[in-house]
């Protein structure tokens, strides 16, 4: 699927990679990693994990490769190519989400950070529809998004850049993932700082039912 949107996007994390980087304050940590631990604290060693947008790698595929088999996506070359470098254990695809194909149950989690709000809303019927196809029976899924009170699906001026930044309200999203096949167990709310702008992320915790 190569439209405009997805090129905009490619284009756009390209052009930033290091100022994307650098969002993340040391000594104020986005609650990601905290998350992600937890949501694969009691999955085997040896686990297949899905890593969907994961930008430069760092820190939740690298710490994710420690345990388990991760293949990690991400739209950007540069970010899948940083990627690579940073996590070498990891099987990295340079891909918009929206053409990726796997087996059925080839997976036994997925997490999608920061991701939906980049991938038009137009769009989240089929993803999510094939991120529950590609859960093995109770596999899981953690997403984030960042709750909007409108579909928006426009171009903003972001890290100054052109970037597709879309939202729905979170029962909207909830609503798509249930329809989808997928339960969702869990919504949290949570801020964090983005070079020094607070913004609040929807945690969605769902998984393919047995």
């Amino acid at each position: 699927m190569s439209d405009q949107a997805g090129k905009i996007v490619a284009d756009g994390y390209d052009r930033v990679a290091d100022a994307y980087a650098a969002l993340e304050s040391p000594a104020d940590p986005w609650p990601r990693m905290r998350r992600v631990n937890s949501f694969t604290a009691n999955l085997p060693d040896g686990s297949r994990l899905l890593d969907l947008g994961c930008g430069d790698g760092v820190p939740a595929t690298r710490e994710l490769a420690v345990r388990h088999v991760v293949t990690a996506v991400d739209i950007s070359p540069e970010q899948a190519a940083r990627a690579r470098h940073n996590v070498p254990r990891a099987e990295v695809v340079c891909a918009d989400v929206r053409d990726l194909s796997f087996p059925e149950a080839t997976f036994d989690a997925i997490v999608a950070l920061y991701l939906v709000d980049n991938v038009p809303a137009g769009d989240y019927a089929r993803l999510f529809g094939r991120l529950t196809t590609w859960l093995r029976p109770g596999g899981r899924l953690l997403l984030s998004a960042e709750p909007a009170e409108a579909e928006v699906g426009e171009l903003h001026t972001w890290l100054g850049v052109p970037m597709l930044i879309n939202g729905i309200p979170v029962h909207q999203l909830v609503d798509r993932l249930e329809a989808a096949g997928l339960e969702v167990v869990d919504v949290e709310h949570e801020e964090q700082r983005e070079g020094g702008r607070p913004i609040t992320f929807a945690w969605v915790t769902a998984r393919r039912p047995d």
